[in-house]
């Protein structure tokens, strides 16, 4: 185990219990959703999943009672014991799936690209779909690389104490074309974030990052609040975050 798994595996064991409320966007139906029709229908004779990075298996569970069969595979293994009382877990890095060539229809991944090494986890994805196979990848980004994307970079750099890079859209589609992939299609959803219960809920973080972290956005710029929304509601300080969910095939 590397340094970085090392980190990662403390950061998130202790958070398995309450993971699932952790933040708004976690049990977002608009956001759930908009994985499962990126996935499509079923393929005839063919239903097989992988969620990756599956943390407690929100989305795997969304996809479970759509009929597909799911598999889960997560770095920690509390987070893959939680997941593992809905449907089948294995603990392993992304960057090295144990499962044969060619073993699923579909493979989806949400807001964990940026703790892994991106090509090394896109070459093991492709490798374990089946040709033509859906890799569904969500992230939260920014809504305008010059409008609030230098002060969104800002934020992400503070609140992931454990990120490999910061990724624009743009990287993200061309990381994917580069390593194999053929992106047909992204959307992109604005979800209301509320920052007291992230942060609140931001184990790893001491108290000064957090407090910096609000600060952060509580005294952005002009630019940045206005096009995320920023606003005190009961004393509570909330913030747009923007999604973008993206269908790509091997």
């Amino acid at each position: 185990m590397n340094d970085r798994e090392h980190n990662i595996r403390n950061q998130f064991s202790k958070r398995a219990k309450s993971f699932d409320t952790a933040a708004n966007w976690m049990l977002n139906d608009r956001l759930i959703n908009a994985h499962l029709v990126a996935a499509g229908s079923k393929p005839n004779g063919h239903s097989r999943s992988l969620d990756l990075c599956c943390g407690t298996g929100i989305l795997g569970k969304a996809f479970l009672a759509r009929g597909w069969e799911v598999n889960g595979v997560d770095l920690t293994k509390e987070m893959a014991d939680e997941a593992g009382r809905h449907f089948k877990t294995i603990v392993s890095n992304i960057e090295k799936l144990p499962y044969e060539d060619n073993s699923f229809d579909v493979a989806y991944l949400r807001q964990s690209y940026m703790l892994v090494d991106g090509p090394k986890a896109l070459n093991e994805i492709k490798r374990i779909l089946r040709p033509g196979g859906i890799f569904v990848f969500s992230q939260s980004v920014a809504f305008s690389d010059e409008e609030d994307g230098p002060q969104y970079e800002k934020i992400q750099t503070a609140r992931h104490i454990n990120m490999v890079k910061y990724y624009k859209t743009g990287d993200l589609v061309s990381e994917l074309e580069v390593n194999g992939f053929k992106v047909e299609h992204k959307d992109f959803l604005q979800i209301p974030e509320s920052v007291d219960c992230w942060l609140n809920n931001a184990l790893a973080l001491s108290s000064e990052s957090k407090e910096k972290i609000f600060n952060l956005i509580a005294n952005a710029p002009e630019n940045y609040k206005k096009i995320r929304n920023v606003r005190f509601e009961n004393g509570k300080l909330y913030e747009d975050w923007n999604w973008v969910i993206i269908t790509a095939r091997t």
